[in-house]
């Protein structure tokens, strides 16, 4: 049988993420799935953002304001185009992913760590609701981080497609 094709451009990236986090080890999970936030925070921004070169210098220059993941976050968050809930749950996957990348001892089992991915809520309400030792309750802080994720790259994916609809455009002011 024949693979079918997708004209998509996001679709390899989220396919990627999927098989990519499947065998990774815990720190190659956390800055995996960051790392795809990351990038589609900023397919988010740029398709919301006018088609100019200003945008470019915006992420692309040396010293670019939008060069950083807390930017590309905290821009979204204050354009509106991610949530409350999305930008707390993206503020503890950046977290998770700096304390991974900066010590090699780093692991799901530290307390930090499990406190953080314990916060992490998106795509989460129908599971917190069932008493705790459910069968179904996600409390396993690897296993909450991975859905989680897995939700906000979801979300993401998704709204790289509907924010082009809301795309700024260039205007004149009244002088």
């Amino acid at each position: 049988m024949k693979k079918l094709a997708l004209d998509d451009p996001f679709y390899e990236r989220l396919h990627t993420f999927l098989n990519a986090t499947k065998g990774e080890t815990d720190r190659g999970r956390s800055l995996v799935a960051a790392s795809l936030i990351e990038e589609m925070l900023e397919v988010v921004l740029r398709g919301f953002f006018l088609d100019t070169s200003a945008t470019k210098k915006l992420f692309d220059d040396p010293n670019a304001p939008l060069s950083t993941f807390s930017a590309k976050a905290s821009t979204s968050r204050a354009l509106g185009l991610i949530s409350h809930e999305e930008f707390s749950d993206i503020e503890l996957v950046r977290k998770i992913r700096n304390a991974f990348a900066h010590s090699v001892m780093c692991s799901f089992d530290n307390d930090k760590i499990k406190s953080w991915a314990s916060s992490l809520k998106i795509g989460m309400s129908s599971l917190d609701v069932l008493e705790k030792g459910h069968k179904s309750r996600v409390d396993d802080p690897k296993q909450r981080f991975g859905m989680v994720t897995t939700s906000l790259v979801t979300s993401l994916y998704n709204r790289a497609h509907y924010v082009k609809k809301e795309r700024l455009e260039d205007r004149s002011w009244l002088l």
